[in-house]
């Protein structure tokens, strides 16, 4: 029970640290500037100074979004042409002011910032549309069916002609049969299988089936996107045994 009980403890504290690593920081002043300050393994605390910063009239919204009388600042980034004055914060890192959405320190453009909505979001991947486009974190998707576009996994969404895997049309993709396998390593459509977006050569579709890393088919064996031999097969097999 006390090994348990220290091991617990132990798990605690690497969560903490790990948080804190995480962890978007917080405005600071130091002197007569303002910083934003965050921790690192490496480095321990460190100070970023935000440049032409006004510290009389500094407000930070959130520990990542801050403004002055005449700027806007992303952790401890200039963002150029944001308004300060109707700044406000969304989820972490998105935020908008009168004229605009902004991701991270990068305008999305939108075409209406009311009709503007989040699709889907997670702590890596936002998906959103507007009335005439969708975007994938700061990527605007120009070519999209906005009528027909919908979300289907935190990295791919469809519209009635194309598939977008990370924000990207995805080559001979059909957006009525593709769909994702383990957690997005493989996928497939109706003739087709991709390794992590790489269309897969001489498979045979038929017989493929995906675990994890690998696919096999009649013919043999896919490791990481790449055809194997039986023989390379038994190495890797024996490898990962070690």
């Amino acid at each position: 029970m006390k090994m348990i009980k220290h091991n617990s403890w132990l798990l605690l504290l690497i969560m903490a640290i790990l948080a804190s690593c995480n962890s978007d920081g917080e405005y600071v002043q130091r002197g007569n500037t303002m910083c934003h300050s965050y921790w690192t393994f490496s480095f321990g605390t460190r100070y970023d100074t935000l440049p032409e910063v006004d510290v009389a009239t500094f407000k930070s919204l959130e520990n990542w979004l801050a403004h002055d009388k005449k700027n806007v600042y992303f952790k401890a980034r200039l963002v150029p042409g944001a308004d300060p004055a109707s700044l406000k914060a969304d989820k972490y890192p998105l935020f908008r002011d009168k004229n605009d959405y902004y991701y991270m320190s990068v305008p999305l453009h939108v075409t209406h910032v009311d009709a503007f909505m989040v699709l889907k979001r997670n702590e890596d991947d936002l998906w959103a549309m507007d009335n005439r486009y969708a975007y994938y974190d700061s990527l605007r998707l120009d070519s999209v069916d906005i009528k027909t576009f919908k979300v289907k996994a935190w990295n791919t969404a469809v519209d009635s002609k194309r598939v977008y895997r990370f924000g990207k049309v995805l080559p001979l993709a059909d957006p009525a049969t593709y769909v994702e396998q383990w957690h997005g390593l493989y996928s497939r459509d109706k003739s087709h299988i991709w390794y992590c977006g790489e269309l897969l050569d001489d498979v045979d579709y038929a017989t493929a089936v995906a675990d994890g890393d690998e696919l096999r088919d009649k013919k043999g064996h896919f490791y990481r996107g790449e055809r194997v031999t039986e023989q390379q097969w038994k190495e890797i097999m024996e490898q990962e045994k070690d």
